[in-house]
């Protein structure tokens, strides 16, 4: 609370240095949300038959992906908020043919959605997108494919960042660190200010922030640039 008071203070000296010719903008690039539940993703594809261990009974010595049948893997997670399928030619020991990945990953992003907290809890994943719903370009490939998107609540576990396959789907989380932001990203929205009346009532992001500045200084806005400015 007190870094928001301190940044309070900061914006206002800014801003009364700033003449009337000055434009001010703040853009966050997110917001944060309660992190009450860690969701085990990695033992949520072994339930699902997408992920298999080479002994479960070792699970808990295995981390950083190892102990797992690659042979018989199709999908993996590591990281935040990462799914890797195992296909063929791009991963190692890959097994998922190149031309089969898209509709496995539509597959698995499906079913995520039906995962719940219980069997009339509330959803734990509410925004699964596969990569080429996100991002574009010639650098799609380089992305995990599948983003995804917890609901609020929610996120990945520390087990599942370090890509562990622990037993159970869900824990508490009674961390110190209770908020986060790792999230379905309609659940954790950023803040735009600015001195400046907006010219939209459209929710702005990230991408109308440099659209916005050549706005401004009446810079011609590259074609590559897919944001919209606000002003």
């Amino acid at each position: 609370r007190n870094t928001y008071v301190e940044i309070d203070e900061i914006l206002g000296w800014v801003m009364q240095e700033l003449d009337d010719g000055t434009t001010l903008m703040v853009m966050s690039d997110h917001g944060f949300a309660p992190f009450r539940r860690q969701a085990h993703l990695n033992t949520w594809l072994e339930q699902h038959g997408y992920l298999v261990l080479k002994d479960p009974a070792r699970r808990d010595s295995y981390k950083w992906l190892q102990g797992i049948d690659w042979s018989r893997t199709r999908a993996f997670a590591i990281g935040l908020n990462s799914l890797y399928l195992n296909v063929r030619g791009r991963e190692q020991n890959g097994i998922v043919e190149p031309d089969k990945r898209a509709a496995l990953a539509r597959e698995i992003a499906d079913k995520l959605l039906l995962w719940t907290d219980g069997p009339d809890g509330p959803q734990v994943v509410s925004q699964p997108l596969l990569r080429e719903e996100i991002y574009h370009g010639v650098h799609v490939g380089n992305a995990p494919d599948i983003l995804v998107g917890y609901a609020r609540g929610y996120r990945s576990s520390w087990a599942t960042t370090s890509g562990e396959i622990p037993n159970g789907l869900l824990i508490d989380n009674d961390a110190e660190w209770s908020g986060d932001h790792c999230m379905d990203a309609r659940v954790v929205p950023g803040i735009l200010l600015s001195n400046r009346p907006l010219g939209t009532d459209r929710p702005a992001d990230l991408k109308d922030l440099p659209v916005s500045i050549l706005a401004r200084f009446g810079v011609a806005v590259p074609s590559q640039m897919r944001g919209h400015s606000v002003y």
